[in-house]
């Protein structure tokens, strides 16, 4: 994870504590092997009050490199609207899976 998405995960841990940014969270806590595989996940996630969905769309999102990409998005280096979904599929990027990572390292903001 790059320095700038370790901060923005910092600062969402520290500001909101349920919703969107959560969802994230629990995605890194996936990748990290907090909740276990296959149904395992899904009822460990769904225990803990998360929509499996919503985090393994993350979970796949970051998995493809799209971490970097997002905060690239954030940062501009893409540009806006329809220039940057163009400048992203360009690239080889799904744009809806980045602007999907992107809300989610955003939001309450």
């Amino acid at each position: 994870m790059s320095d700038e998405m370790k901060k923005l995960s910092e600062k969402q841990l520290d500001t909101v504590s349920g919703g969107v940014t959560a969802n994230l969270v629990a995605a890194y806590d996936v990748l990290a092997g907090k909740y276990g595989e296959g149904q395992d996940r899904v009822n460990r996630l769904s225990a803990a009050g998360y929509n499996y969905n919503d985090v393994q769309s993350l979970v796949n999102a970051l998995c493809k490199g799209y971490g970097p990409v997002a905060a690239d998005v954030v940062n501009g280096r893409y540009g806006n609207n329809a220039a940057r979904r163009a400048n992203l599929i360009r690239a080889g990027y799904d744009p809806d899976q980045v602007q999907n990572l992107v809300n989610n390292m955003l939001w309450p903001w």
